[in-house]
């Protein structure tokens, strides 16, 4: 498990982004948290990347054309900051653990990251044999996801399951 620290204003930011992308980010936490940075190399819509010059040492994420998580790797330890906002003060004494700023759906869940590496539910439903409309059953919350499932949806998108079965887990009550 990673531990992940937001920069303060990242609260602030992140409340200011379209809904789409507070999901987004909060599936991109999910993901940090379990798998560290190799989980999100996987997502391939997240189109994570090593950054250069003055942010040299830093990695980013695309949450949308517009909104990318920007972020630092420090052993097991994540330091994130939005870039809508760039302050430039590092010190740990500007971050805190990051905690859930909105609640995602495993139907949700399910929808964004098969929307991350750009399937179509009928895509996936070949991938997986599940049937689109059980896909489109599960992301409309109408149906469980159950473990079975869980365990082949995650195989297919490239993550671990506990994204999907677990959205928006706090890991501050986990420990």
């Amino acid at each position: 498990m990673w531990k992940i620290y937001e920069h303060r204003q990242v609260e602030k930011q992140i409340k200011s982004c379209p809904l789409e992308v507070q999901k987004k980010y909060a599936k991109w936490k999910d993901i940090v948290a379990i798998s560290g940075q190799q989980g999100l190399s996987l997502i391939k819509g997240f189109a994570d990347e090593a950054l250069k010059g003055e942010w040299s040492g830093y990695r980013s994420s695309r949450l949308n054309q517009q909104y990318r998580v920007i972020y630092q790797i420090n052993a097991n330890e994540v330091y994130v900051q939005i870039e809508k906002i760039t302050p430039h003060d590092y010190q740990m004494k500007d971050y805190v653990p990051a905690k859930s700023h909105i609640k995602v759906s495993v139907g949700e869940s399910l929808r964004i990251l098969r929307e991350l590496q750009g399937l179509s539910q009928n895509q996936l439903a070949q991938l997986t044999g599940i049937p689109q409309s059980t896909l489109s059953a599960i992301e409309h919350d109408k149906t469980n996801l159950g473990v079975e499932r869980a365990k082949i949806l995650a195989k297919a998108l490239k993550c671990h399951p506990a994204v999907l079965v677990f959205p928006s887990w706090d890991m501050q009550m986990a420990a």
